[in-house]
């Protein structure tokens, strides 16, 4: 699958697979419109590893695997391991920004999009506003913490 690529948060696999999160509606549509484009979610696997985590923990393990499988043989999910260069990025990023609140997996998808010049993150965690160097999509949600 070619197209554009946009970076995938944990907060957003969780609303578009929780039909009563309050982003459901939002990222169901935002997955429908960027699929219909051509677009691809660039899928880093500290994401995934806290997704299946998340999922897990909140709607039990028949439903992580049945995500899990799918975010990794859907052709729509572009997949990318954290070497060590990009977790060395990673850290300084989580070092340097301190003062946040950010995760450790924020500054992962951070130095993702740097290090493969992504501008964009699907993500309803509000920390991402809070990086110049990625818009957030979409751009007409009010992003509040739900991870």
């Amino acid at each position: 699958m070619t197209g554009r690529r946009i970076l995938i948060d944990t907060g957003a696999i969780y609303a578009f697979v929780t039909q009563n999160d309050a982003h459901h509606q939002a990222a169901k549509s935002f997955v429908r419109n960027w699929l219909d484009q051509g677009g691809v979610f660039v899928l880093a696997d500290i994401v995934f590893a806290e997704t299946m985590t998340l999922l897990k923990s909140r709607l039990g393990s028949a439903i992580a695997i049945q995500v899990g499988k799918k975010l990794r043989n859907h052709p729509a999910y572009a997949w990318r391991e954290m070497d060590t260069e990009s977790e060395r990025q990673s850290w300084a990023i989580f070092r340097r920004n301190s003062d946040k609140d950010w995760s450790y997996t924020d500054s992962a998808i951070l130095a993702l999009s740097l290090r493969e010049r992504i501008g964009g993150v699907f993500a309803f965690d509000h920390h991402f506003r809070q990086m110049p160097q990625i818009e957030v999509l979409p751009a007409n949600e009010t992003n509040e913490p739900n991870s």
